[in-house]
């Protein structure tokens, strides 16, 4: 790992500019920073950002994935199972929009930081609880800090990066979405079904326990990692510090040439275009409650007349995508368990998952002895599903400013909700996993060209919150996904199958009423 602690400290060799007051002349920020050069400096940060995202991939897909292991130790119904990634989901929409806006009060980095250790600590401690209200209580923790970090990860990546590079770069982040996914569904079949831990009358902390622990290693380490990198010189000209944003830009200039930062052949950066932000040099008190009232502040601004339109087509697609897409992709885990136990038990049988969920929904008792609670195939479909996102991830990577944001957004989500569909129909374990297979192939091109999207249509001083606010409407619609599913599935699951296809349908054709960010640069 590069030593950026002492490249960033205040102790290295940069030439001291002095603030150029009015910041009228100059170069442009999108000109500074691609007089940077784009070398080993955004490549770290694609990466860091990546595993950053990864690592939140982590923390909600493990959930999902220990449902059947966890049923009996925290005696879970099907609601309780839904009310529970509910619950999950709004921890990361309290924590997105709070996050997000002290993101763009007092900087990307710290509050990402924080916003990681929260979401690791609430993991660790979880995995120790015993009863289910303590259990719920952790995740939802969990859960704020998840929230936090996804819009943070964002904005924080995107300030970085030129124009060209950035539809690339975002994309390649957004890929690890993927990866993350893949890693815990690796673990999960490697940990989950072996009798490994301690259990007894009083405490247990079994297989699926240690696995929930390992899932919160990662944003621990990022966490750290976060600790060696600057903050957004984008954020810092916002503010009007042009000497700090400088002295990055030229150690990034530095770092990516291999040259002094004295050849770095801007002197002055111009500030044109960007709504600037004083900082405020009051008392921590002080500053804490002006905090709520800019708040407040920032996210009206996303609802003026020049913003009011993007804001709410974004806020309608949030929500579409992600009732459709976590309403079911969540639920895979525990419906290819109850494929693969059924099966197992009736060879020759063919029946739908609706058919199944019905057939689970009015059994009295579950048998918490059988050795058949967690399914190995089940777990091992898990993965397939997974990894079967992977040739869409590298797709956008090099298409997503060919093809352009709108492309992917609308095709990834009505051809998502035309598979949603047919899983209703198929009457087979195959047919589910192909079906589900597509759905998550293409379902992840929709949130790579959607989180370009987020991170592009508003201007910087609101960024962040703007991802905070559609990212709060995301959640909610997680949120009644998750809720619908848990209430329904085991009695009228038609309902919750065909409102993820028309959602998700619907919310694709919305895109096309999005303006073009294809290429163009920040504001």
């Amino acid at each position: 790992m590069p030593v950026y602690g002492a490249f960033w400290s205040q102790g290295s060799v940069v030439p001291q500019i002095e603030e150029q007051d009015p910041p009228d002349e100059g170069v442009d920020y999108e000109d500074a920073i691609s007089a940077t050069g784009y070398g080993k400096f955004q490549y770290w940060l694609i990466g860091v950002g990546g595993f950053a995202n990864a690592s939140d991939a982590i923390e909600i897909l493990c959930i999902s994935i220990l449902l059947p292991a966890a049923e009996c130790d925290l005696h879970m119904t099907s609601f309780d199972k839904g009310l529970l990634i509910a619950l999950v989901f709004l921890g990361m929409m309290i924590g997105g929009y709070i996050w997000g806006c002290l993101g763009d009060i007092y900087g990307r980095k710290h509050v990402l930081i924080v916003s990681l250790l929260v979401n690791s600590l609430g993991g660790i401690i979880s995995s120790f609880a015993q009863e289910f209200p303590l259990f719920i209580t952790m995740r939802f923790i969990s859960g704020l800090g998840v929230g936090g970090s996804i819009p943070l990860v964002w904005a924080y990546v995107s300030e970085f990066q030129p124009a060209k590079k950035r539809g690339g770069a975002l994309s390649v982040i957004a890929a690890f979405w993927m990866i993350g996914n893949i890693l815990v569904a690796a673990m999960a079949l490697a940990i989950i079904p072996h009798n490994i831990g301690i259990v007894n009358p009083t405490f247990s902390y079994n297989s699926w326990r240690i696995f929930l622990t390992l899932c919160a290693i990662p944003s621990l380490l990022i966490a750290l990692i976060m600790l060696w990198l600057p903050e957004s010189p984008m954020f810092l000209l916002n503010k009007g510090k042009h000497k700090e944003a400088m002295e990055i830009l030229q150690n990034i200039y530095s770092l990516n040439n291999g040259k002094s930062s004295k050849n770095f052949p801007i002197t002055k950066l111009n500030s044109a275009g960007l709504k600037i932000q004083a900082s405020s040099s009051s008392s921590w008190w002080r500053s804490t409650k002006d905090a709520f009232s800019s708040t407040l502040r920032q996210t009206m601004s996303l609802f003026s007349s020049s913003l009011l339109r993007i804001t709410i087509l974004m806020l309608i697609i949030n929500f579409a995508i992600q009732f459709g897409y976590y309403g079911l992709w969540l639920w895979f885990p525990e419906l290819f368990n109850r494929l693969e136990t059924y099966y197992k038990e009736h060879p020759d049988d063919r029946v739908s998952v609706c058919e199944l969920t019905a057939f689970h929904g009015n059994a009295t008792t579950l048998d918490c002895d059988s050795d058949t609670l967690v399914d190995p195939q089940a777990l091992v479909n898990t993965l397939i599903t997974a990894t079967s996102a992977f040739p869409a991830n590298v797709w956008t990577i090099f298409a997503m400013d060919k093809l352009g944001r709108k492309f992917f957004l609308v095709f990834s989500m009505v051809l998502s909700g035309l598979a949603a569909f047919g899983i209703y129909f198929v009457k087979s374990s195959t047919d589910n996993l192909i079906l589900g297979c597509v759905f998550g192939a293409v379902s992840t091109m929709g949130f790579n060209a959607l989180d370009c999207l987020g991170a592009e249509l508003f201007p910087t001083h609101l960024r962040s919150t703007a991802l905070a606010v559609t990212l709060l409407s995301a959640r909610i619609g997680a949120i009644v996904g998750n809720l619908v599913f848990g209430a329904l599935i085991d009695v009228h699951c038609a309902i919750p199958m065909f409102l993820v296809a028309i959602l998700l349908i619907g919310g694709g054709l919305l895109g096309l009423l999005l303006p073009n960010t294809t290429r163009v640069a920040l504001k």
